[in-house]
């Protein structure tokens, strides 16, 4: 931003700070700057940064302290002593670890509404992730009205300065100028600078912070300006459309319909879209005369049997590979030696370790005929089709349809959820080559236990 208006005196009075986040994002860093900046100001710090055995992705806490004339009585922040909760990640500052510092009668907050999966969401994809809003309302009842600020930081981060690892400095600048965080911009444009690490990009992203304050209309546009054009979806056949058509009215579902048949028709042929309506048919006239309303189970057995249908062979990497990506030039700069960097499995089965780097200048005729050759897939003649992970890849969709079709036979209101729970477990399928052959044994143990 070009001119930021200048954010409350920062008046000398002490203040406590209580910043949660999580491991690796550079949480205790923060915690640095702040007391740096404070000091400039000539301020006396003190701070706790309670990591503990804490890892990357875990739960990170970080006190600072700010006095003026006389020293803290103690570096941690006790409960309800917090006047300003930095929430740079929202699970942990909704959590007692965050709340605990908290008075609804005394603290500020401010903070990212970005949601990032916990280890355990990595670990177990089926793990439902709570609500934002529940979340929010949670912090809400324990920091004071009126004084909250919230950004979708990552986002924000993401697109102004190209980085979402800035999204904490992001907040933080939120925080000064929304006058709760008494330090002079200068000073901790200053402490940035002494740090030492990507200093242009998070002096821009702290700027950018204090301007969602100041003026969050004029960041939303500037980052809609910012965003770069994502891939276009593909153009649905005609067939397609019609056969969504006939599934679906107007809505997500229809969308969501034509795009995985446009999907599909590209992955392989038009004839594996116009079987994926034909297995869709009883699951969608089930569903209807259970529950006319209702399009989330058709939904979710779309999107499952899509993912078994499309999955990422060698022929679907050409493919993809292929496609123009608007980012690149804006990335690389025009006419930049760009190169693939792959890791066949073919290549890992007799011992190489590391990735290879293809020329796209010299590999696209080769990823051309790669793609082309997509007829062969699953053939006798599939060079790739012998691998164990692809042959069990093409036996899934039968093992799912077999299920689900068996799920929504006799369906009812009363079995609904189990049809869903049903068509979601292809969500447990994830990763590639030996991971995704484990989570396919996971796979096949839920349909076993929801048979039963």
């Amino acid at each position: 931003p070009e001119s930021i208006p200048e954010p409350p005196p920062a008046a000398d009075h002490d203040v406590s700070v209580h910043i949660t986040g999580i491991g690796g994002t550079g949480v205790v860093t923060i915690s640095q700057i702040l007391g740096t900046a404070a000091m400039l100001d000539g301020a006396e710090v003190s701070g706790l940064d309670q990591i503990g055995l804490s890892q990357k992705a875990g739960p990170v806490v970080s006190d600072v302290r700010i006095t003026h004339d006389h020293p803290a009585d103690s570096s941690r922040v006790g409960a309800g002593q917090a006047d300003l909760l930095l929430a740079f990640d929202l699970l942990v500052g909704s959590s007692w670890t965050g709340l605990n510092a908290a008075d609804p009668a005394r603290t500020a907050v401010v903070g990212s509404s970005a949601l990032t999966p916990p280890g355990r969401k990595i670990a177990k994809p089926e793990t439902e992730m709570p609500d934002v809003a529940e979340l929010l309302e949670r912090i809400d009842g324990s920091t004071q009205p009126g004084r909250r600020f919230w950004a979708d930081a990552d986002d924000l981060t993401s697109v102004l300065v190209g980085d979402s690892v800035a999204a904490n400095i992001f907040v933080v600048g939120m925080a000064v100028q929304s006058g709760f965080l008494p330090i002079r911009a200068s000073s901790l444009e200053e402490a940035i600078t002494l740090n030492g690490v990507s200093v242009e990009r998070n002096i821009t992203a702290f700027r950018w912070g204090r301007m969602q304050v100041a003026d969050p209309d004029l960041v939303a546009t500037a980052a809609d300006a910012a965003r770069v054009e994502p891939r276009k979806r593909p153009t649905p056949p005609a067939a397609v459309s019609e056969a969504a058509a006939a599934l679906a009215d107007n809505g997500e579902l229809r969308d969501e319909l034509e795009r995985f048949g446009a999907e599909l028709t590209l992955f392989q042929n038009a004839a594996l879209a116009a079987q994926f309506f034909v297995d869709l048919q009883p699951v969608r006239d089930a569903e209807l005369a259970a529950d006319p309303t209702s399009e989330a189970l058709t939904l979710a057995a779309a999107r499952g049997l899509f993912k078994f249908l499309a999955y990422k062979d060698e022929y679907e990497v050409a493919r993809l590979l292929l496609i123009p990506d608007p980012a690149l030039e804006d990335v690389a700069g025009s006419g930049a030696k760009t190169a693939w960097k792959l890791h066949p499995p073919t290549l890992r089965a007799l011992g190489r370790s590391d990735k290879m780097s293809l020329s796209t200048r010299w590999g696209r005729p080769v990823m051309s005929a790669l793609s082309a050759a997509k007829r062969l897939r699953g053939t006798a003649l599939d060079p790739f089709g012998r691998a164990e992970v692809r042959k069990v890849e093409r036996a899934l969709p039968a093992e799912y349809l077999g299920a689900l079709h068996a799920a929504v036979s006799n369906l009812t209101t009363d079995s609904f959820d189990h049809a869903i729970a049903v068509a979601e477990t292809p969500e447990l399928v994830r990763g590639y080559e030996d991971i995704k052959l484990r989570n396919v044994e996971r796979f096949r143990a839920r349909l076993a236990e929801l048979a039963d």
